[in-house]
């Protein structure tokens, strides 16, 4: 959820940006992080248990953003898990997510 957190922010801004949020966060910025289809590359030993705050985190995205936030099994997992298939992998999945264009 944090990771989902900041993309918002950079891409909706922030409450506390006020009416500056619109003139801010005209770019057009993609998020290439770990989605659920992705899961199944990350190795069960490297999920992370979900802590309060990560709960508070999807909780306010849903209600703010008005977007799908999936909770499973409290777990959530980290995109440096990657690191596990080796240290090339991660590259070349963040590349194969710019070919395909499969962001969000």
């Amino acid at each position: 959820p944090s990771g989902l957190a900041v993309l918002c922010t950079f891409k909706f801004g922030s409450i506390e940006m006020g009416l500056e949020a619109k003139i801010c966060s005209a770019c057009n910025v993609k998020g290439l992080g770990l989605r659920g289809d992705d899961l199944q590359l990350v190795p069960e030993q490297s999920l992370l248990q979900l802590k309060s705050w990560d709960l508070q985190i999807a909780k306010s995205l849903m209600s703010l953003v008005s977007i799908a936030v999936g909770i499973n099994d409290s777990q959530r997992a980290e995109i440096e898990a990657l690191y596990l298939h080796g240290f090339d992998y991660l590259g070349k999945y963040i590349a194969k997510k710019i070919v395909q264009a499969n962001h969000i």
